[in-house]
């Protein structure tokens, strides 16, 4: 309602001739009108007009919304996460894109990769039957480029069929019963001797080789299959351009050592003693490296007045940077599989066998390091998840927050599954999981919480498998 000032007191007759008074009505000969009553005047109701002003100027039908393409979400996810992220893994990409165009077989593979990456963020369906789609269309692309003599040796062809099996880490969680799951990290690997003169004389081809034998090993111990010798050639012809005192480096040369050792373990030519004596040697190594890592490694714990539901022990411990935290859960990963491996030898032979080769109190003090490496697992999640303030809060929700608690969940499963019960870590662990799970949108959360609270004996490599393997680690 609108206060529309005082009105006159003529008749309808004078106001339309503004006359000023009602007698004019008298003299004409007019029939007069009357007065009109002033309160009833002066509030006047003006909603409908000022709603048509604010109308004014405006378009009855909005403009249409900009879609982006699918592909073209896809590939900006990939790209803040491999290229330009956190990870960087494939940083390469953006040097090789700015040198000339992007050959056709490398465009199909980063389409197909990134289709399949941003399935396993978002759950979308559409965008998992579009990366396989775009999958099969570059299979017969990067095979006609391994044909031809002047892009077999090329960056891109090898980028590409690093991307086919990025692709397959990304959609398929089976690691031993699966071809496709080693076979493009295989071909890739057959690419080295063509390209072995020239490879390493640029940052691109130095890192790409590095990238081929790290994905190569990591893919042999997830299928606990041993280290081909092209594996180890390819070592030996990157270590001169590596800092053979960085302990990533080191970590990797005892992962070779585990991959052989476990697939040795597999057959029947070792016996048991041996088994347990290469077990313990290999371990020990693990535990001086980790012993000795250097100073700009070396963690800081925080102790806590009080125990709370965020963490184990009334402690967490806080890294130089995401990276040295993820390498030392790799070496209490390994640890506690060789120690798990001792524990259930001496468990199933100490009945049967010679006592003094195989005495029980071995059998508990590799249940005691299991427990301490299941702990020391526990206390890295605190910095990375944000408990405890241990996190600034307007990083809590970031993407590179999320993806720190996503690499958490496959130390979190082995620690729970191979501790005991006494040292209380299963149940901390599962109320993490499902905590990173509602808290993060982190759907495999819950499912990695599942598998624990199944009566299944789940392998953890095929855990690790189910999570995307190396496509998510540092």
């Amino acid at each position: 309602m609108v206060y529309i000032g005082k009105p006159s007191r003529a008749c309808a007759h004078c106001r339309r001739r503004k006359l000023r008074a009602c007698g004019q009505c008298a003299r004409a000969g007019l029939v007069c009108g009357g007065y009109r009553d002033p309160n009833q005047l002066r509030i006047q109701d003006e909603s409908q007009t000022t709603r048509q002003r604010s109308l004014v100027g405006r378009s009855s039908n909005p403009g249409p919304s900009i879609e982006i393409p699918l592909d073209q979400q896809a590939r900006g996810a990939f790209f803040s996460h491999y290229v330009r992220g956190l990870a960087r893994t494939y940083d390469v990409l953006e040097r090789i894109d700015t040198q000339s165009p992007l050959d056709k077989h490398l465009t199909a593979s980063i389409d197909a990769v990134s289709l399949a990456f941003f399935h396993f963020q978002t759950y979308s369906t559409k965008a998992a039957l579009l990366a396989r789609e775009k999958y099969l269309s570059a299979l017969p692309l990067v095979n006609s480029a391994l044909r031809s003599p002047e892009l077999l040796t090329s960056d891109s062809t090898l980028l590409s069929v690093l991307f086919l099996d990025l692709y397959e880490k990304l959609t398929n969680n089976n690691p031993r019963r699966s071809e496709l799951w080693m076979s493009h990290v295989k071909g890739a690997l057959a690419l080295f001797k063509y390209r072995q003169q020239h490879q390493l004389r640029t940052y691109i081809g130095r890192r790409l080789s590095v990238r081929l034998f790290t994905n190569m090993l990591i893919s042999c111990v997830a299928a606990e299959a041993p280290t081909p010798v092209e594996l180890l050639q390819l070592r030996n012809d990157v270590a001169p351009h590596i800092d053979e005192h960085d302990p990533k480096w080191q970590v990797t040369g005892l992962c070779i050592d585990y991959t052989n050792l476990r697939a040795a373990m597999r057959g029947e030519a070792m016996s048991n003693v041996d088994k347990i004596r290469h077990a313990k040697q290999l371990d020990h190594k693990f535990k001086v490296l980790a012993d000795n890592l250097p100073p700009s490694w070396i963690y800081q714990r925080v102790p806590l007045e009080k125990q709370t539901e965020h963490v184990l022990e009334p402690y967490y411990d806080v890294y130089p940077d995401y990276f040295t935290a993820q390498t030392c859960n790799v070496i209490r990963i390994m640890r506690i599989s060789l120690n798990d491996t001792i524990r259930t030898i001496y468990g199933k032979t100490a009945l049967y066998d010679d006592r003094d080769q195989f005495n029980p109190k071995c059998a508990h003090f590799a249940s005691q390091i299991i427990d301490a490496m299941a702990k020391e697992i526990c206390a890295t999640g605190p910095q990375f998840t944000g408990a405890e303030n241990a996190t600034p809060k307007k990083d809590a929700f970031s993407p590179v927050r999320k993806l720190h608690c996503y690499t958490l969940l496959y130390p979190y499963y082995v620690a729970a599954k191979y501790a005991s019960p006494e040292s209380d870590v299963r149940p901390w662990v599962l109320s993490q999981l499902k905590l990173i799970a509602s808290k993060f949108g982190i759907r495999n959360g819950n499912r990695v919480a599942e598998m624990l609270e199944s009566a299944e004996d789940i392998p953890p490599w095929s855990v690790y498998a189910v999570l995307g393997s190396y496509a998510f680690a540092a």
